[in-house]
């Protein structure tokens, strides 16, 4: 017979595993009561309905009740309301998210979030490989000190070439001198 990797198979641990089941409480789990009453009354060897049913408790409150009669009978239709859903013309011309200098401004967003292209976080990671290394994008990619978040080549040229078309407003850090001539804001 042939094996058919019988052997890889058992030692990626496909077969053969057993588990002892636990057996702790196998049979029944007792429940924790914490009325001291109801515990000196409670036989763990009984069902719970068995055990309400001595007390003088009834086990199943809801069962008297028919759930279909019930639901209809809480569902009363309201009286209408007076509001109409809006029609395609009710939008207004101006949505308010506009500010004076036409920058859309997001609710929610942080300052940072709604003006700046480059993250305050991205300028000061991007500074710093450019202060090492000027344009050299390859080079920055290999240093793994300065370049700590891996980036390749392609995304490292891609923020720097965001971080030259900053304005003087939206830059956080120092303009590096390696690059200074890229810089459209000194220009």
């Amino acid at each position: 017979m042939v094996k058919h990797a019988r052997t890889k198979k058992r030692r990626a641990g496909r077969t053969g595993k057993t588990k002892l089941k636990n057996r702790n409480y196998q049979f029944y789990k007792p429940t924790q009561i914490n009325d001291e009453t109801v515990r000196a009354q409670w036989n763990p060897r009984k069902s719970p309905a068995q055990n309400m049913a001595t007390m003088g408790l009834q086990a199943a409150v809801n069962s008297a009740i028919d759930c279909r009669a019930a639901f209809a009978l809480s569902h009363v239709p309201k009286a209408a309301d007076d509001r109409k859903a809006i029609e395609l013309f009710d939008i207004p011309e101006s949505d308010g998210l506009h500010s004076a200098d036409n920058i859309t401004v997001l609710p929610g967003k942080t300052f940072a979030q709604r003006k700046l292209p480059v993250s305050i976080e991205d300028q000061k990671y991007i500074h710093k490989c450019l202060e090492l290394h000027g344009d050299d994008y390859r080079g920055m990619m290999r240093d793994i000190r300065t370049n700590d978040m891996q980036h390749t080549d392609v995304k490292l040229k891609k923020m720097a070439a965001r971080f030259y078309l900053l304005t003087k407003e939206q830059l956080r850090v120092e303009i590096p001198e390696k690059v200074r001539h890229l810089m459209a804001c000194l220009k």
